[in-house]
């Protein structure tokens, strides 16, 4: 038996202001996912922010989630957002587990009305017995960035 959520938040897909023909337009992004034998999920975050010559922005953003389960797992995804004048922000999480697999996935998206677009993506599937596969997205004005470790 297949047992699967998802969320898609259309509704959450924030805008705040207007756009003109000359405007600057900065947008970015970023997704993820794992999967399993039995087990999967995945995330997903993006936003773009619009500055119109008179000095007015508009600012949005969007993400979602899915996570699907076999053989009596459980799956789960939620997602929200929030926005004001400054900055829209969501979150998404999605995540997936049965007797021995457990797969995880969130996204964080910020949005500023400076125009500064960051996403990051963190997913990570364990078995019992295995070592975890994290895998981890980061981008800043839709350009993939990397990240040192902590502590090295």
């Amino acid at each position: 038996m297949l047992r699967q959520a998802g969320a898609i938040l259309a509704a959450s897909a924030l805008t705040l202001g207007a756009a003109a023909a000359t405007a600057q337009t900065t947008q970015g992004g970023s997704e993820g996912g794992v999967q399993g034998r039995d087990v999967n999920a995945s995330t997903y975050g993006a936003g773009q922010t619009t500055t119109n010559p008179d000095g007015t922005s508009s600012i949005g953003v969007q993400g979602g989630g899915e996570a699907g389960a076999l053989n009596g797992g459980t799956a789960s995804t939620s997602a929200d957002a929030k926005l004001n004048e400054r900055r829209a922000m969501q979150r998404s999480q999605a995540q997936a587990q049965d007797e021995d697999e457990r797969a995880r996935s969130r996204t964080r998206t910020v949005v500023r009305a400076d125009g500064d677009v960051r996403s990051r993506t963190m997913s990570k599937y364990k078995a019992d017995g295995e070592k975890p596969v994290i895998d981890r997205s980061y981008t800043v004005n839709g350009v993939e960035q990397t990240r040192g470790k902590k502590g090295k």
